[in-house]
This record gives C-alpha cells, structure tokens and sequence, in this order.
C-alpha cells in the first residue's frame, strides 16, 4: 500500500511539473464569402489574375500570402532606388507600398514636379523589372510624419479639407489626374505592377457622411485612370465593416512615441495572440483612443495589416529605442492571430527633403502634435535611412522567407486559440502561442515575448491538438523549455513530397525544388530539434548527424546537430529521396533562396546577397564567404572567388577577401562658426522656434546652420582619393547631446535626436553638395530641464556639466562585388 502511495504521488508530480497546453482545432471553419467585394480590373493581358474572399488574397486562383513593406520613394535619392528595392526584395518583401505625398509634388500651386526623386513612373518601372508588386497610398491625406500630413500649405489656407467641399475635392481630382497621367501603363491590367490602391488614410469612415466621402474619392480615382484590383483604407480611427468597395487594413507598433508622455508608457496588448485586429494607439494623438470594432467572428475581408511596425520614427519628446524582437515578435503574434497580409510600415526609411517655400516634416508649428527631426526618418526600420541592414532585417528575412514558401497554404488555415490565455499584457507567466490549421495540419506559432517585461521560462511543454472528436496529438515527444524572447513556428501533419511530418520543434524555412528536394529548417535557440514521421510510406532512413529511433509506426529523430551537415534522408516506398536539412538559427538568418527560372539554389553568406536573376552583388569590408547549394553550382565572379575545402556534403564554399575598412575621422572643434555660415542660397528656415519653453523647447538647431547657446561645433574631414570613390560610404558619430546636425556649407544635409546610440550617416561623393564643402558637425547641448523620454540609463549617463560632445568619428567603406551562379 505504501508503494502504490508513493508510486500515486510521484505520477502527481509528474504531472504538475508538466505544462500541457490544448488547443481544439476540430470546430467548424466559418463560411468563405467571395464575389461580394467591389474592387477594380483584375486581369493582366497575359490572364494574369488577382481576386479575394473574406478570408485570403487570390493570385492565378491560387491562395497567396502577400508580403508588403512600405518604402518612400520621394524620401531615397533616385540613384539608389533600385539598391533599396534589391533589398527589400532580398528581405522577401514582394509588394511595396509607397505614399505619394501631395505638398511633394505641387508645392506651389499648377507647378507639378514628377521629376528626381519625386518620378513616381520611374520607381514604380524599377519595381516591374524587378518582379515586384505596388500598392501606392494616394491620399490626399496621407500623414507619414510629413508637413500637414502632406497637404501643401496652400490647400491647407483654403480650409474645408477631407470634406465634400467642391473646391476641395477639384484640387483632389487635380491631384488624382496627375497621378493617373504617371502611372499610365503601369496598373496590372496593362501587365504594370500596381495591384491596389489605398484612399485617404486614418480617416473615419463609420458614419454617412465619412463613409459617402472616402468612396466618393475612390470613385474619383477611378476615371483619372486609377483602376486596380484591390482598394484598400486604413481601419482606424474608424471604420464601416459592412460596406464592399474599401478592403480594411490595420496595424501595430511596438511604442508610441507621439504618445504625449513622457514616463513609461502601459505594455501593449499588441503582443497578446488573439482577435484583436487594431493598435488602438495609432493616431491616438490626432484623433484620441480608439476601440478595436474588428474584434468579432463575421469579418467580411481578408485580414489585412498595412502598418505593422518595421520600428518607430522617435519625436522630440519621446525616443525610444526600437530593437528587433520588438518589431518580428509583433509579426509572429499578428501572423498566428489569422493575419493574411504583412505590411509592414517603414521597412525602409528615409531622409525628408527641405522643400523650396518650406521644410517638409510634421511639427507643432503646423499644429501638429509632434515634432519631428527636419530630415532624418530612418524610423530605426529593417532598412535604415542610408540603406544600412539592421538586425530586425536578418530576423524578419527568416519570417518571409516561410511566408513566401508556405504561407500560400497558410492563408487558407484558420486561427485557434488555447484554453489558457493571457489577458493581460502585464502576464509574465502564461505561454503566448496560436495555432493556424486546417483538416488536421497546420503551424503552432509561438511569440513569448513582451516589450518592457521579462517573460518567464516555461518548462516542461507540451501541445495537445485536438483534432476530432476522438483525436489528438500531442508534441513533443521530449518536453521543451520556451525561454523569454521565443519566437518560434513549428509544424504538425505537415506534408513532405507525400509523407507526413507529424511534428517537428525545428522552424520551416523553405524548400528547394529538384529531383532530390530540400526542406530546410532551423534550429530554435534554446529548442533541441525533433522530427517525427509517418512509418507507413518510408522505406529507408539515413542521417549525418542525428540519431534514428524507430517504431511500429513512426520515425523519431532527435539529437540534432545544426549545422549544414545536418541532413535527414528520407526514402518514400516509390524512391524519390526527399532531405531535411537543419540550419542554425544563425545560418537561417544569413540564407538566401535563390530562384532563376525554376533552378533553385540555396546560399548562405556573412554578407547580404542581393540577387537579379542568376547574378548576385554583396559588399562588405573583411573576408567574403558563401555556401552554395547544390555544390555543382558553377559560380563567376567580377573578383575571384576562391573555392574553399568545405567539409559540408552538399555545399560548396567560396571565399574573397573584399578591400573595405574603417579608419577614424579627424574633427577638429571650432568656437567660431561665423565662416561657415551659410550666407549664400540658404534654405527655407524651419518655424518650429515661434513658442519655446524650457520644459518643451523643441529642436533648436536649423535649416541654415544657427548658433545654438552651448552647442559644440566641430569640422569633419571626409578623406579625398580613390579609394573614397565609393558611393555610398558610411561615418559613423559616437556623440551626446540633444540634437545632432550636420551642414555642408552651411546648409543642413543630415541630423539625429539623440537616442544614446551611435549615429551612421551615409556620404555620396557623386554628390558635390557633400563631397566638395567644408563639412560641419552641430550639436545641441541637452537641457536637464527639458522634459524628455528616454529609455533608461541613457540621459542619466550624460546629466551633468558637459552635455554635449563628440567621443569619435569613424568611416567605413565596403566594396562590392558582383558574381553569377549558374
């Protein structure tokens, strides 16, 4: 008796110690509606097509899952136009949506300039060419942190804006013509890339008179030549969820920095899974709190997001810093919640120009809420404003390279959600997952993470799926720990050339095509991989560096090495042998999939791989590596490329030594600035400085270098000679302070509120506004009366009697380097 006592109480702690979490995933999937959505032409000459239901966007009557990241044309000098798509590209974005800011375009009344950086026609060419998709947003109103939400200051002492005023809305038609005139040939149905539009934006369409005005525009649109298979309006402030013209699109961001605060502000609910659709913070500073009214089963669109937070642009009074679990962990949480379209806003940020009656960002001069810095709007996206990749780039690279693989059958999976959930942000205990499926298969989506709060390691996990009435599964077999910051996808019943992966705790990331296919996964940091498979159709196992358990039923493979030698080799009972490599996450981060003309290749690289084709451009200031798979790729190279001794059994490995440095830059501080003013063509001053107090003082540095009371000015040597013909290079400014700016003969070029971070800026020495002028360096000292968020530690490291300076200056160059694979 006293056995089966201790036998009883032992089995109790087993099971308290673990943690089974379910999901029922066997209810009825709601009904699909489709025809019912009013959108525009929708075939290409060639029959190409592009539809949607009420629950996925449809591409030549396949499900698809759009990838969409915003970049601004208008805000990127022209030169670089076709790097940056290259990139966004090599991110796995396939659309790219763009506003279209009116004050850019006519700043002064019937004088319309499509020309430089503001030819929309040539951009949108350079998408085409590269096989990309656009969804341009039209306004009129289009915010975007620009100067009156990009209305031009004429429009805005007229009154009577985003009304049905006559002579508003014939400026509006003015204004959609000329738009219509640039793209013409370019639409879709021409056989041009633009596949949506989206009309106005945050504007409240909930009631009669917003919703006959935002249709009204879209009925404007259409005759000025604007006609597309998808329109599109932002759900927030508010939205009518019935009408059939106007796909709803929603967002949310990882802060809010033109909250009007300046502590902490409460954790975001945006990082729980679940049903809500809306950041209610969004435009909570122009048009207050919002509630979420998407919130309910009968959704009669595909769930669309347009401004999901590739980071944030910071304001003056609040600057967070943005890191890259901040933005993905959004996207693993929307995704698994039953989002069908990532778009992302920025994913590439950008420099405002200085326009020639005014400077062009949002500021409380205008009555604007916020002020922002006069050019800088790097917005700390995955693509910063000089084109530099940040971390969030690699980790979100992982994301859409499953979306663009899997994510066309992904589309059609509906969400579930566990018995347990949080409801609270504030919970630091309970497992953030959901489940996406369909008949049985589908993805466990993992995000356990919370901006501002440490997450508490879960132990011993479990997943118990029902499926049916009288069916389950439960993985892993070998319970899991889920540590703070995970982000994970893992698979169940998921079909491999016909055989059936019954789980793995290893993250899919694409699949190469051939004879023998490739599944490639990636090791979860801190999650041993496990892969489990159907018996039944599997005739003969082999593996490289996992161990093999077999069952009457199943094959189990654990004791995973990731790595590239880390393959599985599976042989179905009719011979097609079908492999499962398992990657670092490292690994994952750094491959590319590479696709010419249905031959699939697989390249793993320490530097970004930009690739047109079969041909492939990188750059980069040490040792260049690659691993090509398959290893009888044949590669030729602008630089030779050495062909290494690889010990992996599929790759092959080449390596280059590029000529790319670093060297410090000399600056030498300057008391009296008065030569380096800027007496000559000076630039529109900004009119920020009208109303300054000590609490609120506002940027103080200018359009035309101005003293500033305390400031620190300091001359910057940019190197001259071959070397430096480089274009771009970068310099990077280890400095402290309020603000940072930087003149060319006086005139403003660049400038930074200071975050506590190093400030990289990129030089153009093509550009002989920057190359050839004596270069000056502002900074503003920070005031301790100004009132200020920062995230913690960074004013307290510079309140005391220097609060301004420079530590250093440091210039970098990379060479690029082009080769082919064949």
């Amino acid at each position: 008796m006293k056995k089966l006592c201790c036998l009883l109480f032992l089995f109790s702690i087993g099971l308290k110690a673990q943690n089974l979490y379910s999901v029922d995933i066997s209810g009825e999937t709601p009904v699909i509606l489709s025809g019912h959505l009013k959108q525009g032409s929708n075939v290409a000459p060639n029959g190409d097509k592009m539809e949607l239901n009420s629950l996925y966007f449809i591409k030549n009557g396949k499900p698809w899952y759009p990838v969409m990241g915003e970049f601004h044309f208008s805000r990127v000098p022209k030169s670089q136009w076709e790097d940056s798509i290259l990139k966004m590209k090599a991110a796995g974005i396939d659309v790219i949506a763009t506003y279209v800011f009116w004050i850019y375009h006519e700043e002064e009344e019937g004088k319309w300039n499509w020309e430089g950086e503001n030819d929309l026609k040539t951009f949108v060419s350079l998408c085409k060419k590269h096989g990309i998709f656009v969804f341009p947003r039209i306004g009129p109103w289009c915010h975007g942190e620009v100067r009156n939400g990009g209305f031009p200051d004429w429009i805005v002492k007229r009154g009577n804006m985003r009304t049905n005023d006559a002579a508003y809305l014939s400026n509006v038609q003015k204004f959609y013509d000329e738009i219509g005139a640039q793209l013409k040939g370019l639409y879709f149905k021409d056989g041009g890339p633009i596949i949506g539009v989206q009309i106005e934006n945050e504007f409240r369409f909930n009631n009669p008179k917003g919703l006959e005005h935002i249709l009204g525009l879209k009925q404007m649109a259409i005759p000025s030549g604007i006609d597309v298979p998808y329109y599109t309006a932002t759900g927030w402030p508010g939205s009518n969820l019935k009408q059939d013209e106007l796909v709803p699109v929603w967002g949310a961001y990882p802060e809010a920095p033109w909250d009007k605060k300046t502590t902490e502000l409460p954790l975001s609910k945006n990082y729980l899974f679940g049903t809500l659709r809306n950041d209610p913070a969004i435009g909570s500073d122009l048009f207050g709190k919002q509630e979420d009214v998407a919130n309910y089963s009968g959704y009669r669109y595909p769930y669309a997001t347009a401004e999901m937070g590739g980071g944030n642009q910071v304001t003056y009074h609040r600057r967070p810093i943005i890191n890259s679990d901040d933005v993905t962990a959004l996207a693993y949480t929307k995704i698994g919640s039953g989002a069908n379209l990532m778009g992302y806003y920025m994913f590439h940020g950008g420099s405002n120009k200085i326009g020639k009656l005014s400077t062009f960002q949002e500021s409380k001069a205008t009555k604007y809420p916020n002020d922002y810095a006069i050019i800088n709007y790097d917005f700390q996206a995955p693509i910063g404003e000089f084109g530099i990749l940040k971390p969030s780039f690699y980790n979100f690279k992982v994301l859409h390279t499953f979306l663009n693989e899997f994510g066309n059958d992904l589309v059609t999976y509906q969400a579930y959600f566990p018995d347990k959930m949080p409801k609270e942000a504030s919970d630091a205990e309970t497992l953030r997952f959901a489940v996406r499926a369909k008949e049985g298969s589908g993805f466990v989506f993992i995000s356990h993470f919370q901006r501002k709060l440490e997450m508490k390691e879960i132990k011993d996990v479990q997943f118990q799926l029902k499926l049916s009435e009288n069916k389950s599964i439960v993985f892993p077999e070998k319970l899991i720990s889920i540590k703070n910051n995970t982000q994970a996808i893992f698979p169940f019943n998921m079909n491999i050339e016909g055989l059936n992966l019954q789980y793995a705790t290893a993250q899919p990331l694409c699949k190469i095509e051939g004879a023998e296919p490739l599944y490639v996964f990636f090791e979860v940091d801190g999650i041993a991989p496990e892969f489990v498979f159907d018996k039944n159709k599997i005739k003969e196992v082999k593996t490289t560096d996992a161990a093999i358990n077999g069952f009457p039923e199943k094959y189990k493979f654990n004791n995973l090495h990731a790595g590239l030698n880390c393959i599985i080799e599976l042989v179905s009972n009719n011979g097609k042998i079908v492999r499962i490599l398992t990657l670092s996450a490292n690994q994952a981060r750094n491959a590319y999939k590479m696709d010419n003309g249905g031959q699939q290749k697989l390249l793993i690289s320490n530097a970004p791989l930009l690739i047109t084709g079969n041909e492939i451009t990188t750059s980069g200031n040490e040792s260049f590596q690659v691993q090509v798979y398959p290893q009888n790729s044949k590669i030729e190279a602008s630089k030779k490329l050495k062909k290494e001794k690889s010990a992996a059994t599929l790759f092959s490995f080449y390596s280059a030594k590029l000529k790319g440095f670093e060297m410090e830059v000399a600056s030498k501080e300057i008391v009296d600035i008065t030569p380096d003013l800027n007496s000559k063509n000076q630039l529109p001053a900004d009119n920020r400085l009208s109303t300054v107090t000590a609490a609120n003082p506002g940027p103080q540095y200018q359009t035309n270098l101005s003293p500033v009371a305390g400031s620190k000015y300091y001359l910057l040597s940019i190197p001259k000679g071959k070397k430096f013909k480089v274009n771009p290079f970068f310099m990077t400014l280890d400095y402290f302070g309020d603000t940072a700016s930087v003149y060319a003969d006086g005139s403003l070029i660049a400038d930074d509120f200071y975050i506590g971070k190093r400030w990289t800026i990129g030089f153009n020495q093509s550009d002989k506004k920057q190359s050839e002028k004596q270069i000056v360096l502002q900074i503003v000292p920070l005031s301790t009366e100004s009132q200020i968020y920062f995230e913690p530690g960074i004013r307290e490291a510079i309140s005391g009697k220097d609060t301004a300076g420079l530590k250093s200056v440091q210039l970098q160059i990379k060479e690029k380097i082009t080769f082919s694979i064949q």
